[in-house]
């Protein structure tokens, strides 16, 4: 992550940490290291499953200005490297370490003559590491079947320091460690670690805003090598995807400067669309979509600008190179960058969406999702799924024929109708004949009936053939009787 995304972000997430953290009652001003701390309070901990406490502000000319830390970090830890001098300095060192962690780090120097450092920890407070070292800070014993046994140390090794790492959850651990570890001399110093859980929500707001302006943050987060921010992101990004192609549909909110309007004047999948995606509400009784306030109510204003950076950046080509599986690992984000190009609708990447509906190491859900994005597309992708079918295992039929229903036409229709001739697998000619009924017109109807009659009428593909056929002589029956009272009200 480059500076400027990082800085920015920074910016986003510690406003939101200081949003929840609450009032000055869960502050504490270290005046010692020069921190003003405050404590991270039970809804950020509840969201993220993280505690501690979060550096809110850093004091000019202490030393903690220039240990490297930085407003808006979370400390976990506050840790003391006591220095060894004497078996006295050694005993109270590991004995303040183990009264609440029950672990401690120890620096010595190997026969090697090389630093080293090991980590010890005891199921409970009071047990015996077994080392024991003289007034020279030199090890005089190691117990025979002590934990210390078998940690590389051995007699005559010189210990350097006790590093007793105290975990931070709350303000009163943060004051209790930092006033002990003053008191014995200790070396302060404190294990940070980023908000992940915060920069996430950041960038699902971002993505929740609409606005243009955020894209270009949304590609740079996606192209960074920051693996838990890359997924949100590619996710962030095709919710402003999505967004952008409802443009038409605010500009008639937008034109008619209102956030209400007669469903009849408007596209019935938009309206649908824009339902899901929680910016307006549709009241068919009264004939009415409504904005939501205020995503819906801003979004209009917003639409034009959002379209505009949607269709002038090369997000289709980012997206195409994030649906191969040898690039992207993430199959989250092969599943996002689909749902983009569904949305975009470019035929330019029929060939890449059939590698993917092909590729047998691919995640089943991921070619379906291919599948799906070439239905999307439509007629320019009828004739590669044809001829992907031909070639194809039983997987690959089964997604190909489901496209091809979807897609519709003449020619699809054609293809499905021939392929259900000659297949004989029971599991694919069923999505044949689901494919075929969506195509749902007259020439498809009448070949279902005439596969019907060849049919035994106990098989799986008979039940299946009437409960379709039933539905549509049921669906038929509603628009004639729908047909007919327009026509009475019209006379």
């Amino acid at each position: 992550m480059g500076s400027k995304d990082r800085s920015g972000l920074i910016i986003f997430v510690c406003s939101a940490i200081f949003y929840f953290a609450g009032c000055a009652d869960n502050e504490y001003v270290d005046s010692t290291l020069g921190l003003t701390v405050q404590q991270l309070d039970n809804d950020l901990d509840g969201r993220w499953s993280t505690t501690g406490v979060v550096i809110k502000k850093i004091h000019t000319g202490k030393t903690s200005k220039q240990s490297g830390l930085k407003e808006g970090e979370l400390i976990s830890h506050v840790i003391g490297e006591r220095k060894i001098n004497t078996s006295s300095d050694f005993d109270q060192a590991v004995k303040s370490a183990m009264k609440d962690e029950n672990s401690f780090i120890l620096e010595f120097i190997g026969s090697d003559g090389e630093q080293r450092r090991q980590r010890f920890s005891v199921r409970r407070e009071g047990d015996n590491v077994g080392i024991s070292i003289d007034n020279s800070n030199r090890i005089k014993e190691i117990k025979s079947g002590a934990l210390a046994n078998n940690s590389g140390l051995e007699e005559g090794n010189q210990v350097l320091k006790v590093i007793d790492e105290k975990n931070v959850r709350t303000i009163k651990d943060y004051q209790k460690a930092v006033k002990e570890f003053s008191r014995s001399k200790a070396k302060i110093s404190f294990r940070t670690k980023e908000l992940i859980g915060v920069k996430i929500a950041a960038i699902n707001a971002l993505a929740s805003l609409a606005n243009a302006g955020v894209v270009e943050t949304m590609i740079r987060f996606l192209e960074s090598t920051n693996l838990s921010l890359r997924e949100p992101a590619a996710k962030g990004l095709e919710r402003l995807v999505a967004l952008s192609q409802l443009n038409d549909l605010f500009q008639q909110f937008q034109q008619a400067n209102t956030d209400q309007l007669p469903i009849d004047r408007l596209d019935l999948d938009a309206l649908q669309r824009a339902e899901i995606l929680g910016l307006l509400t549709v009241d068919l009784q009264k004939n009415q979509a409504t904005l939501e306030n205020p995503t819906g109510t801003n979004f209009r204003h917003q639409s034009a600008n959002l379209y505009q950076k949607i269709s002038s950046t090369p997000i289709t080509e980012l997206a195409k190179k994030y649906i191969k599986r040898e690039i992207e690992p993430n199959q989250e984000i092969r599943r996002s960058c689909l749902s983009i190009l569904g949305d975009l609708q470019p035929e330019s990447v029929v060939d890449d969406l059939i590698a993917v509906l092909e590729d047998s190491q691919e995640t089943s859900g991921v070619r379906f999702k291919a599948g799906l994005t070439l239905s999307q597309i439509g007629l320019p992708a009828v004739e590669p799924l044809i001829t992907s079918f031909g070639g194809g295992d039983s997987g690959i039929k089964n997604i190909t024929a489901s496209s091809l229903g979807n897609i519709g036409g003449t020619q699809a229709r054609q293809a499905l109708i021939t392929f259900l001739k000659d297949e004989n697998n029971k599991s694919t000619k069923l999505t044949l004949v689901d494919a075929i009924a969506k195509i749902g017109d007259d020439v498809s109807i009448r070949i279902l009936e005439e596969q019907q009659k060849n049919l035994d009428s106990g098989s799986g593909l008979a039940t299946f053939l009437n409960e379709i056929l039933i539905q549509e002589n049921e669906t038929k029956g509603i628009k004639a009787e729908a047909d007919s009272l327009d026509f009475l009200k019209d006379l």
